[in-house]
Formats: C-alpha cells, sequence, structure tokens
C-alpha cells in the first residue's frame, strides 16, 4: 500500500494533466478496476460468510441464555 506522499505526488501529476490525458488516465484505471474484478469471484461468495454468522440463524434468548449459563 502507497503512503500518503506517494499518493500526494500521483495526484498533483495528475491535476497536470490536460482534460484530455485526465480522460485517458482515468479510463485506464476503470479498466483496471474492471478487470481485477472479473478476475474475483466476490459474487460468489455468501455475505453471510463475511460477517462470520451463526450456522443456525434461529437463536432465541432462551438460547443464548441457556449457552451462557453452561460457560459459567
Amino acid at each position: 500500500m502507497p503512503d500518503t506522499a506517494h499518493v500526494d505526488r500521483i495526484i498533483s501529476e495528475v491535476n497536470d494533466l490536460e482534460e484530455n490525458e485526465k480522460i485517458l488516465f482515468f479510463h485506464k484505471i476503470e479498466e483496471l478496476f474492471s478487470d481485477s474484478s472479473d478476475n474475483t469471484n466476490d459474487n460468489d461468495i455468501p455475505i453471510e460468510s463475511v460477517f462470520g454468522l451463526w450456522k443456525d440463524r434461529n437463536i432465541t434468548k432462551e438460547m443464548l441464555r441457556r449457552d451462557a449459563w453452561k460457560n459459567i
């Protein structure tokens, strides 16, 4: 991950570009992001796996209390 000085340098160089050069630059960045998103199959990963949700989604207060008392 580049440090902030590196990012600031890149931004200053982009600001010095002409309008059509900036457009080309941003199109290239867009291509990079679309290529990287095509290579990863994030759509195949269920959202539940990201947040580490329980397998049993029908959790009640009573079940939580019972499990809590077991651990005491």
